[in-house]
Formats: C-alpha cells, sequence, structure tokens
C-alpha cells in the first residue's frame, strides 16, 4: 500500500503514503495540537508504536477517553489563547508539530489564524523541524471556482490565511490540503477503513476526495520525513468518485449551515474495496 518513490504523469507528481518504506529515522518528539480528538489519538496511538514520543495539547475540559492507557504526555491550555498557550509549551521542546483540530464555525475568537498566529511563533523560537498541518480544498481559488459552500469556503479561505502565517514565519511545514473528508463524522464506524489507492500530489488545482483511514496514513508518511518538507499537497483518491459526487451534491443545497445528510442526494454510495484489503 504505501511505496517510495514518485510517478509523473502528465506533468502531476503523485507521492505515495512514505514512511513505512523510508529508512529508519531518528525518533521524534511529537506535539499533536486536539491529539484526544478521535484523528489525534488516532496518529498518537500509531506515532507512538514506531517509537516517537508524543505530547498532546488539550483544553482542560477535554474527554481524553480516547487516549486511555496510551503512554502520551499532555500540556494543557486554550489553543485560541495566547498567554495559555506560551504558559503550556514554556520550557518544552518539538521536532514536529500535527495540527489536528477542526473548525467549522469561524469567529474572531476561534480560527485558524488565531490558532496559528499563537503555535507558530513558538514553534520558530523552539527550532521545530516540521510543522505539518491540513489545509482546505479550493485555497487561493476564487468563489467561483470552488464547489464549496458558502460556510465551507469561509472555513477554507481562513486556513489560506492561516497557511501565509505558517509558510512566512521560516519554520518548515508540510501542507496536506483536502477537499472532501469521508465517512461525515470521525466517529463513524467505517472511519478507520481505508482504500488503500490514495495520494498526494503537487498538483494543487486537484479537488479530491479522501476516507479518514487513507488520510491518516497520508500524515503518518509526512511525518518526519524530508520528502515532504515545505511541500504543499493536494490528497485525492481516484476510485473515490461516487463517493465525492454525492458529497458535492450535498454542498450544492447548503447556503448558510452544512447539511451532513440530505435526502434529495440519497445516501453516500458504500465504500467499494477488496474485503482483504480492509484494516481497522
Amino acid at each position: 500500500m504505501l511505496t517510495s518513490g514518485f510517478r509523473v504523469l502528465a506533468s502531476v507528481v503523485f507521492i505515495t503514503a512514505l514512511a513505512l518504506s523510508s529508512p529508519a529515522t531518528a525518533r521524534k518528539n511529537v506535539l499533536i495540537i486536539g491529539g484526544a480528538g478521535d484523528t489525534g489519538s488516532t496518529l498518537a496511538k500509531i506515532l507512538i508504536a514506531r517509537g516517537d514520543k508524543v505530547t498532546v495539547f488539550v483544553r482542560p475540559s477535554t474527554n481524553r477517553h480516547r487516549l486511555e492507557g496510551v503512554p502520551v504526555e499532555y500540556v494543557v491550555g486554550d489553543a485560541m489563547i495566547e498567554d495559555e498557550v506560551a504558559a503550556a509549551l514554556d520550557g518544552k521542546n518539538f521536532t514536529v508539530i500535527i495540527d489536528t483540530i477542526q473548525i467549522l464555525d469561524i469567529t474572531d475568537q476561534v480560527s485558524y489564524t488565531r490558532l496559528y498566529e499563537n503555535f507558530v511563533p513558538l514553534a520558530k523560537r523552539m527550532g521545530v523541524k516540521q510543522f505539518l498541518i491540513l489545509g482546505g480544498g479550493c485555497n487561493d481559488r476564487a468563489r467561483e471556482d470552488c464547489p464549496l459552500s458558502p460556510p465551507l469556503y469561509t472555513v477554507a479561505k481562513n486556513m489560506t490565511v492561516a497557511e501565509y502565517i505558517l509558510r512566512g514565519s521560516g519554520t518548515p511545514y508540510t501542507i496536506i490540503r483536502i477537499g472532501a473528508l469521508m465517512p461525515g463524522g470521525p466517529d463513524d464506524p467505517d472511519s478507520g477503513l481505508r482504500t488503500g489507492t490514495s495520494y498526494l500530489s503537487t498538483d494543487l488545482s486537484i479537488f479530491g476526495g479522501i476516507w479518514r483511514g487513507d488520510l491518516i496514513d497520508q500524515i503518518i508518511g509526512c511525518t518526519g520525513n524530508d520528502a515532504c518538507i515545505n511541500k504543499i499537497f493536494v490528497i485525492d483518491d481516484p476510485t473515490m468518485k461516487p463517493q465525492l459526487d454525492h458529497w458535492l451534491c450535498k454542498r450544492s443545497y447548503e447556503t448558510d449551515t452544512i447539511n451532513f445528510h440530505d435526502p434529495r442526494c440519497g445516501d453516500m454510495p458504500p465504500l467499494t474495496i477488496k474485503a482483504g484489503d480492509l484494516k481497522p
């Protein structure tokens, strides 16, 4: 499933998840922002299993049940409050920072720009070797060229500004832009499955769909990987066109709110992969 190297097709560079085929590297000291959530906790478990040290940034009120029994360390604060972030990270040093926080309602107080304004200067100061973030599809595109609904386009544009904060800081970065992430919720019983056919591309014109399990694989593949440093990728999976079309159908009916289900679009087509390829 994970191979090294590059395949060139029609001027697009395809990069498959790289970590499992890469040479052994030194143990990473990783901070996961939002590490107690579904995506963050899954990443934490995999990174620890491969030998990395993991710290998760959580709010005081965060439920930590997904990390019960997992040997992580905690730093506590509100990611949107500069003084709390500074206090939580005082004296800490990390080689990699991964942001897994998902924000669907952008406000002056809660946004990706505020998040990176709080974390990026500290990352620069401590000499972080990689700051990995998840960007939005349609970044840098005009509204008429983007298939996102109005609320999701607002999120994507905020992500774009946040990307510039990171890229302009001089901190080594990796940005993985996501068009459509499926299934709808991280607690969906099928969210941990994967097709094994996703890829990362440097062709930023792509608007692709990705299953959550494959996204995890790609993040792991880039974590601590020099081939991903100072790169912006789009993630896609061409086998998921039926699911992407369904996802775009729901977006086409949205106005000011996000509809996780719309009867006019029916049910999402099932994920079509071989039974032997299913991985929890």
